[in-house]
C-alpha cells in the first residue's frame, strides 16, 4: 500500500426486520436485501453489514418460531448467518419471548449481538460478552459498539431482573466510547443505537418522549463517525457536525448504504468522505439461495397461519378505541374468559392487545388471532390493594378526552387501557383527570386476589410495587383465547360491570 492510497468501505445497515421472511404477498424484502449485499461484495471486498436490532419479534412468523415451534432453529438467524452480518444491535423486542429464547438465538448466531448497557445484575458486566467489536479492513480499524435505549427496556424485562439490569444509555455510552477511543484508537467509530431520533418523533405518547436519545448521544458523547438508529420504523439519513446518522426503516423494506472513503497517510488513515443513501430494494430480484434456505420454514408458518380455530362464527369485532373503553364489549369479555382458564379468580384485569384494535369477527384462523393478539403475554396471579385498581383505571382515563360525546384526544398508548371483571366501576369523563373513577364494590384499603396479564403488571409496576406475586403462568393469552374459540360449547356472555359517563 502506498502513501495517499484511497480505500473505500461500504457499510450497509438494516433495522427492525421483525422476522419478516415470508415472501410473496407478505412483502418481505430481505431476500432482495441479500441480492443487494451480494452485488456490493462483488464490487468491493470491503463491506460491513450491520443491523440495529429488532429481528426476532414483531410478526406472525416470529411468533410461530418463538411460541408454536420454539425447538426449531430460527429462520431469521439462518438468514442473517447466510448473509454474513458483521454485528447486530439489541432491541427490547429480542427479550419479548424471554431471556432463554434470546440467549439461544445469540448462541446460534455467527455474528455478535452488541449492547453496552444490558448488564449482569450482580457484576454489572455486559451480559452478551463484549459490547463492541473491532473489524479491520486493509489496516483500517473500525470499532462497532451497541447501545439499547433504556427507556424502551424499562417495561420489557421485569421477569429477568434477577439476571439482567439496564444501565442508562448515556452513562454507558460515555464510559464505553471513551474506553474504545483510549484502548483501541479506532480509525472509524460506529454506534448501533436501538432507539430513535427525537426529531422524527411525532407521537404524543409519554413513553415515546423518553426513548429517542440519538441527538443527546451525538451532542454529549464525543467523537462518533456513524450512528445507526432504530425503533421508529422510518428511513432517514442526516448529519450532525461530524456524525452521520441513519435509520433503515423496518421489515427490510429498504436499507441504508453508507460509503466511507479513507486516505492512507504515513502511519494512519484519514477520513476523506462519508455519504449515505437510501436503497429501494424493489429494484432487485430475490436471492434464490436465501429463498431455498427458508423454504420449509415459510411453508410451516403459512400452513399454521391458515388453520381455522373457531368452532362457530364469532361476533367480537371492535370499531375503534371508543367502542371498547366506553362500554363492556364482547372482545374484552373474550379476554377475561381466556385469562380465567388459568386463574379463575373473582377479579381479572386485561388490556387492549394493540393500538387500533379491530377485535375478532367470523371464522378465525391462527393468523387472524395473531393479528388481534400479537404478543406473548401470559397470566399472573397477584394480591393487590383496592387503591391499585383505582390508580390504574385513573391513569387510563386521565389520558383521553371526549368532545360532543366522541373521543377527541388520546395521549395514552392504547395498549395501556385496562378492563376489569369482578369490579363494578363508573367513569365520569366530566370530572378532572385522576379523579374520574368510582369503585362501587371495592374498598381502597382492602387486599384483593386478582389475575392480570404480565403486560399490565410490567406497565403499571410503579403502582404495584407492593403487590404480592403468587404465580406467573407459561401459557400465552393467544393460546388461551384459541382454547376458548375452539370449544364447541363456548359462548361469550357479558359479565363486565362498568359505565362511562360522557
Amino acid at each position: 500500500m502506498t502513501q495517499s492510497e484511497k480505500i473505500n468501505v461500504d457499510i450497509i445497515a438494516t433495522s427492525d426486520m421483525h422476522s419478516y421472511f415470508l415472501n410473496g404477498h407478505h412483502g418481505s424484502n430481505i431476500y432482495r436485501a441479500g441480492t443487494y449485499v451480494k452485488h456490493m461484495r462483488q464490487r468491493n471486498n470491503n463491506v460491513v453489514l450491520l443491523d440495529s436490532g429488532g429481528s426476532l419479534a414483531g410478526s406472525l412468523a416470529a411468533f410461530y418460531y418463538a411460541v408454536v415451534a420454539p425447538y426449531k432453529r430460527h429462520p431469521m438467524i439462518k438468514l442473517m448467518n447466510a448473509m454474513e452480518y458483521d454485528a447486530s444491535g439489541i432491541s427490547p423486542n429480542e427479550f419479548k419471548f424471554g431471556l432463554s429464547f434470546f440467549s439461544r438465538a445469540v448462541s446460534l448466531s455467527r455474528f455478535p449481538w452488541l449492547s453496552a448497557n444490558i448488564e449482569y445484575n450482580r457484576t454489572k458486566e455486559p451480559y452478551f460478552s463484549t459490547p463492541y467489536t473491532i473489524k479491520e479492513i486493509e489496516g483500517i480499524k473500525i470499532a462497532i459498539v451497541g447501545l439499547t435505549s433504556d427507556g424502551l427496556m424499562e417495561r420489557e424485562y421485569f421477569e429477568m431482573e434477577h439476571d439482567v439490569v439496564i444501565e442508562k444509555t448515556l452513562v454507558s455510552a460515555k464510559r464505553w466510547i471513551s474506553y474504545i477511543h483510549e484502548s483501541e484508537a479506532p480509525d472509524f467509530l460506529i454506534v448501533i443505537y436501538h432507539g430513535g431520533l427525537n426529531q422524527l418523533n411525532t407521537s404524543t405518547n409519554e413513553r415515546e418522549q423518553k426513548v429517542n436519545e440519538a441527538e443527546k448521544i451525538m451532542q454529549h458523547i464525543g467523537v462518533i463517525d456513524l450512528l445507526i438508529t432504530g425503533h421508529q420504523h422510518q428511513t432517514f439519513v442526516g448529519r450532525n457536525d461530524q456524525t452521520v446518522y441513519v435509520q433503515a426503516g423496518q421489515n427490510a423494506q429498504k436499507l441504508v448504504h453508507i460509503k466511507v472513503d479513507f486516505k492512507k497517510r504515513t502511519s494512519s488513515f484519514e477520513l476523506e468522505g462519508i455519504n449515505s443513501e437510501i436503497i429501494d430494494l424493489n429494484a432487485f430480484e430475490e436471492d434464490k439461495a436465501l429463498l431455498t434456505e427458508t423454504y420449509y420454514d415459510r411453508k410451516a408458518v403459512e400452513y399454521w397461519a391458515d388453520d381455522i380455530i373457531t368452532a362457530h362464527n364469532l361476533e367480537a369485532g371492535v370499531n375503534g378505541l371508543e367502542d371498547v373503553i366506553t362500554q363492556p364489549h364482547a372482545f374484552t369479555q373474550l379476554l377475561h374468559d381466556s385469562i380465567r382458564l388459568v386463574y379463575d379468580l373473582d377479579i381479572s384485569c386485561v388490556h387492549l392487545p394493540k393500538s387500533g384494535e379491530t377485535g375478532l369477527q367470523g371464522t378465525v384462523t391462527n393468523a387472524e388471532l395473531y393479528n388481534a393478539y400479537p404478543h406473548p403475554d401470559v397470566p399472573m396471579d397477584l394480591t393487590i390493594k383496592g387503591q391499585h385498581i383505582k390508580d390504574i383505571l385513573e391513569y387510563s382515563y386521565a389520558h383521553i378526552e371526549f368532545s360532543n360525546d366522541a373521543l377527541s384526544v388520546t395521549i395514552i398508548d392504547e395498549t395501556l387501557c385496562t378492563f376489569w371483571q369482578g369490579v363494578d366501576y363508573t367513569i365520569d369523563m366530566n370530572a378532572q383527570p385522576f379523579n374520574r373513577v368510582t369503585l362501587n364494590n371495592i374498598n381502597l384499603n382492602h387486599m384483593y386476589r386478582v389475575s392480570m396479564t404480565d403486560y399490565c403488571y410490567r406497565n403499571y409496576q410503579s403502582y404495584l410495587e407492593n403487590a404480592v406475586i403468587h404465580d406467573k403462568h407459561s401459557i400465552t393469552m393467544n393460546d388461551l383465547i384459541a382454547d376458548n374459540l375452539s370449544n364447541d360449547s363456548y359462548q361469550i356472555q357479558q359479565k363486565q360491570q362498568f359505565k362511562v359517563y360522557l
